[in-house]
C-alpha cells in the first residue's frame, strides 16, 4: 500500500472519532476540527462539481455552438451580485427564476407521487387476490377513511364521528411510529455500514481502536482542564 493511501485512511478515521465526539454533549477542539475539515471538503468538492458542469456543458456547449446555454451564463454571473452591497437586487433575478423552475418541477413531481400515485393506491378491488390481500387492503381503507374523519373540524366530534376519529388517531399513531423506526434503522445501517469501513481490512482494526482511545482520552482531558469549551469555536 502505498504511503498517501495508508495516511488518508487513518486521517479519515481520526476525523470521523473526533466528529462523534459531539455525542459526549460539550464542546471540545476535536469536534471543530471535524466539522470544519467536512465542511472545507464538501465546500471544495461542490466547486469542482460546478466547474465540471459548467466547463463539460455550457463551455463545450457553446463551442458545438449550442448558444441556448447564453442566457444561463448570463443569469449565473448575475448571481455574484450577491456579494456586492450596493448591487445585490441584481442578484433576485437568477435566484428568483431558478426557485421558480424548481418549485415548478417540485409542484409537478410531488402532484404524482404524493397524491395522484397515494390515491390510485388506495382506491383497488379487495377481493381479487386472496385472502391476504384483502386483510392489508382491508386495513389500508379502514385506516385511510378514519384517519381523514380525524381531520374533520366542521361539526361536533362526538358518537360514531368520536370513534372513527379516535380509531384514526392510533392509526396515525402506527404510521409515525413505522416512518420512526424506518428512518432509526436506516440510519443505524448507515452507521453500521460506515464503521465497517474502518474494521475492514483487517489491519484498520489496531488502528481504529487505538484512535478511539486517544481521541476518547484526548477529550475527557479538554474537558476536565476546562479547554474544551475555550479552545473550541
Amino acid at each position: 500500500m502505498e504511503t498517501w493511501i495508508f495516511l488518508s485512511q487513518i486521517f479519515q478515521i481520526f476525523i470521523a472519532f473526533c466528529l462523534f465526539t459531539t455525542l459526549y454533549g460539550k464542546g471540545n477542539p476535536l469536534r471543530s476540527f471535524a466539522e470544519y475539515s467536512y465542511l472545507a471538503a464538501g465546500t471544495a468538492m461542490s466547486v469542482m462539481w460546478a466547474w465540471n458542469y459548467i466547463r463539460d456543458h455550457a463551455i463545450i456547449g457553446l463551442q458545438a455552438g449550442e448558444w441556448i446555454w447564453i442566457p444561463a451564463i448570463i443569469l449565473g454571473l448575475m448571481m455574484w451580485f450577491r456579494i456586492h452591497p450596493k448591487y445585490s437586487y441584481i442578484s433576485r433575478m437568477p435566484i428568483a427564476f431558478t426557485i421558480g423552475i424548481g418549485m415548478g418541477w417540485t409542484i409537478r413531481t410531488n402532484i404524482f407521487t404524493q397524491f395522484i400515485t397515494q390515491i390510485s393506491a388506495t382506491i383497488v378491488p379487495l377481493f381479487d387476490q386472496g385472502a391476504m390481500w384483502l386483510f392489508e387492503r382491508t386495513v389500508i381503507a379502514v385506516g385511510i377513511i378514519t384517519m381523514m374523519s380525524f381531520f374533520i373540524y366542521t361539526t361536533e366530534i362526538k358518537g360514531p364521528h368520536l370513534w372513527s376519529a379516535t380509531f384514526g388517531e392510533y392509526f396515525m399513531y402506527l404510521a409515525f411510529g413505522a416512518v420512526f423506526a424506518g428512518t432509526f434503522m436506516g440510519r443505524l445501517g448507515l452507521f453500521v455500514g460506515h464503521m465497517q469501513s474502518y474494521m475492514f481490512p483487517v489491519w484498520k482494526q489496531p488502528y481504529t481502536l487505538g484512535i478511539a482511545i486517544l481521541v476518547f482520552v484526548v477529550m475527557l482531558w479538554l474537558d476536565r482542564s476546562g479547554l474544551g469549551e475555550k479552545l473550541s469555536a
